[in-house]
Parts: C-alpha cells; structure tokens; sequence
C-alpha cells in the first residue's frame, strides 16, 4: 500500500470518528497521525488534518482540543510557512481562515509575537490571520494591538507594507475614532516621512471622509483638552489633598506637643509628689529620732530622780542614825548623872 493510500486511510478513519462525535478518538489519532510525520511531509499532513477537520460537523471542536493541547502549534506553523513558496502559504493559510473568524481567541494571542518575527514572510502571515479575525465576531479595537500593526507600515518589504494597509483598512471601517488618532499619532512621529504619510492618509480616505477625518481630529482635540483640564482639575484636588494633609499632619504635630507636655507636666507632678513624699517621710523619721531621744531623756531622768531620792533617803538615814546615837548619848549621859547624883 502507497504512503498516499495509508494516508487516504488514515484521515478517512479521522472523519469517521469526529463525524461519530468520539472527539477524544479522533484527537488521539490525528496526534499519532502528526507525530509519524517527517520534515518533508509535515506541513502536508498538517494541512490533510485541516481540510479533513474544518469541514464536518464537530471539526472546530476537534480543532480547539488540538490547539489547547499543543498538538499543533500555531506560531510553529506559521514560522513554517515562511519556508515555502507565497501560493502554497496563501493556501495554507486559507485553511486557518474560518478557524480565524470563529476561534479568534486560539490565535490572537500569538499575533503580538508573529507580527515582531524577523521574518517578513511570518509578518504577512500574521496580518492576514488580522484580517480574517476582523472579518469575523472579533472587532479588534485595543490600542496596543492596532500600533503594533501600524507599526508595520515601515517595513521594508512592500507586500508586508501592503497587508498591514489591509489590515488598518478593515479595522479602521469598524473602528474609525481609534484608527485615526492612533495613525495620525504615529505619522507625527516621522513628520519628515513623507512615503509614510501617503500610506497613512490612503488608509484613512478609505475609511473615513476628509469632514470625518476633521471632525475625529477636533473630537480628539476636545478629548485632549476635557483630558487636559481633567488632569489640571486632578492636579488642584492632589494640591488641595497635600494642604489638607499637610494641616492633618501640623494638627498631629501639635497633638504630639500638648501630649507631650502634658506627658512632662504629669512626670513633674509624678517627681514633686515623690519629693514630698521622701519630704513626708525625712519628718517622720526625724519626728521618731526625736521621740526615741525624747524617751530616753525620759528615762535618764527618772533614773536620776531615782538616784537623788536615794542619796536623800541616804541622807535622811544617816541623819537619823547620828540623831539617834546622839540621844542616846544624852540619855546615857543624863542616866549616869542621875546615878552618879
């Protein structure tokens, strides 16, 4: 059997299984079908697989799975593309067109990186992919994404120059307003560009009226200017918040302060009662000392009363005694008169 009839074969068996609902089947058999590809035949299974898919019921499901799972990658295929001649590209292209248009979202976020490729062959291919997702539910209306197109128109390659004119032709009708300031930006960026400026003012005569292009500008004017006193009016409201914010701040100063003070005050306060108490109890200690001496002049005093009264009974005694032995004399005198009489 030829390589062509195995081929035959295979994605007839691929149809079969997609047309029978059994995606994971034919998913399945549409990776092993890829990975027994070699570097001539790749991009020609590549291609059997979406002519086969894209058109049966089912197919874009298939399609999705295949894409969310890797199995084919589309910035590899588009780098691809550029290795073969402009029919064969056109052609495969072509293949990705209705994907484009109903599953903008698997291929748009490659489109950035394609459109910076230094191969001018992948640039064109990622502009035409722009063009079939404009023509379908996707208005492409970012900013970010029409500049870099816009950007394109310096190339140096004409035929890349030209599908960039394209692209910025079909935005530009579903998207006048941002087309136009954006272009018209980017052509004052090269004021000495001349070849540019034709490119610029062919695509928007294509999409808009000269009274349009006028009145867009004037629109864009008034937006810069309602822009510019918006900003200005911002720039009061932030000067007027920095004076509030600076009095907030000079009110909390000056709370720090009186807390502060008040914080001393209390810790004076704090010390001068401390000072009177340590006075308080220098007093009382005195006041004890005192009341100690006190008591022991007492109590010498009494023990000198003690001794004097002893010293005077002493006295007295011996008083007594020596009154006592002098009576007697007398009486002993007296009686031996009396005998001796």
């Amino acid at each position: 059997m030829t390589e062509e009839k195995v081929n035959d074969n295979e994605i007839e068996e691929i149809k079969n299984l997609v047309n029978k609902g059994r995606i994971d089947n034919a998913a399945e058999n549409i990776a092993i079908y890829l990975d027994q590809s070699t570097d001539d035949n790749n991009l020609d299974r590549l291609e059997n697989v979406l002519e086969a898919v894209l058109t049966l019921h089912g197919g874009k499901t298939v399609l999705r799975f295949l894409l969310e799972h890797n199995t084919i990658d589309i910035p590899l295929i588009l780098k691809n593309l550029s290795k073969r001649d402009s029919v064969l590209r056109y052609s495969f292209l072509l293949l990705l067109k209705s994907m484009c248009e109903n599953e903008f979202d698997l291929v748009l976020p490659y489109i950035g990186e394609l459109l910076e490729s230094e191969d001018p062959n992948v640039k064109e291919a990622a502009l035409q992919l722009l063009i079939f997702i404009s023509g379908g539910e996707k208005q492409i209306n970012e900013e970010s994404q029409i500049r870099a197109i816009a950007r394109k128109l310096s190339e140096e390659q004409d035929f890349v120059i030209e599908k960039a004119i394209q692209v910025l032709t079909v935005i530009g009708k579903q998207c006048p307003s941002i087309t136009t300031k954006i272009l018209t930006n980017y052509s004052k960026e090269f004021p000495e560009n001349e070849e540019l400026k034709k490119k610029i003012d062919q695509i928007l005569k294509s999409i808009v009226t000269v009274e349009k292009i006028e009145e867009i500008v004037e629109e864009e004017k008034l937006k810069e200017n309602i822009l510019g006193e918006n900003k200005r009016k911002v720039e009061i409201v932030k000067e007027l918040e920095k004076e509030e914010q600076k009095i907030l701040e000079k009110k909390m100063e000056l709370k720090i302060k009186d807390i502060e003070l008040k914080k001393k005050k209390l810790e004076l306060e704090k010390k001068e009662s401390e000072l009177e108490e340590k006075e308080i109890e220098e007093k009382e200690k005195i006041l004890k000392k005192k009341e100690k001496l006190i008591e022991k002049e007492t109590k010498l005093s009494h023990v000198e009363l003690e001794l004097k009264k002893k010293e005077v009974e002493e006295k007295e005694q011996k008083i007594m005694k020596q009154e006592t032995k002098r009576l007697q004399n007398k009486i002993k005198d007296f009686e031996e008169k009396k005998n001796n009489s």
